[in-house]
């Protein structure tokens, strides 16, 4: 019979489960439940009997969530992060406690003026107990994480703006357009460039900005690539055969290491800002009221 409600058994059968889904399969979660593989393999049965779904496939193929194992993931973790949310605001006080969900896009570690590892460690020395898990992923699933509370918080770019979220400023990141040393491009000057000839070769595109969003100047590139994150665009641009965009701050060491270089700065470069995004109407722990004050106190 499907589960009907939750009881305290349920609750630790399903951390197992997120610890299992996190850690990737039932070997490598074993270290971190101290408990034998055997003893975990019964508690995911029990789970998937409670809840009537197979959750997981495991053998010789390996490790994988169904998709239901999915949705009980990211339900669970939603689930835990509300637990936790809950004790900070009604047992905790003021005291910083709980879970603490931090989404980033991917290039921001490169960026001078906004140090994410700053705020880390501006956090740590409060008096805390708080558990920080920091997740990388492209604009589009950091809002995704945000909107089902699997991250209190996403930095990142964000073209679109979704009502159910508040966008806060974070910093300003600079835009150039590059090739690679082994695009044809590479040795010629910006003298004997045009966009017109730019245009005729192939470009990789930011999967995570549609077209109608691209100003009208890149409107006119042919798009034979695609990648969701900056360092997908960095390989199609290191393979010398497509030009694409990245925040100069992230394309520095190829810069120096003549690896790459810009195109057209005063035609292509722009500023892009990046953002804070929280969910509206979420609940403000203290853990994440404080750590969003240090992290909007960045900026750069």
């Amino acid at each position: 019979m499907a589960l009907r409600s939750l009881s305290n058994v349920d609750l630790k059968l399903l951390s197992v489960f997120r610890t299992v889904a996190r850690c990737g399969g039932f070997s490598l979660a074993q270290a971190e439940l101290n408990v034998s593989q055997a003893t975990i393999s019964i508690h995911i049965k029990n789970l998937e009997t409670r809840l009537g779904l197979t959750l997981c496939q495991r053998g010789r193929s390996g490790f994988a969530l169904t998709e239901d194992g999915q949705r009980v993931y990211d339900a669970s973790n939603a689930l835990f992060s509300h637990i936790e949310d809950f004790k900070s605001l009604v047992l905790g006080y003021e005291l910083l406690v709980g879970e603490l969900q931090i989404a980033v896009i991917d290039n921001t570690v490169f960026h001078p003026g906004f140090q994410l590892g700053q705020v880390i460690r501006a956090f740590g020395a409060l008096r805390h107990s708080v558990d920080i898990t920091v997740h990388v992923a492209p604009p589009n699933q950091l809002e995704q994480m945000v909107l089902s509370s699997q991250a209190h918080m996403g930095i990142g770019f964000f073209p679109r703006r979704l009502s159910q979220l508040e966008y806060h400023p974070a910093f300003l990141a600079s835009m150039e357009l590059y090739c690679g040393v082994e695009h044809p491009l590479f040795s010629v000057s910006d003298d004997d460039l045009s966009s017109e000839i730019i245009a005729q070769y192939p470009h990789a595109q930011r999967g995570y900005v549609s077209f109608d969003q691209l100003p009208d100047n890149e409107r006119q590139f042919v798009y034979s690539a695609r990648a969701q994150n900056v360092e997908g665009l960095a390989h199609l641009i290191l393979s010398g055969r497509y030009l694409a965009f990245l925040p100069v701050h992230y394309a520095q060491n190829w810069l120096q290491t003549h690896q790459m270089r810009p195109l057209l700065s005063s035609e292509y470069a722009y500023t892009s800002q990046y953002e804070i995004i929280r969910r509206k109407s979420a609940a403000r722990t203290p853990a994440e009221r404080k750590f969003f004050e240090l992290l909007a106190g960045q900026g750069g």
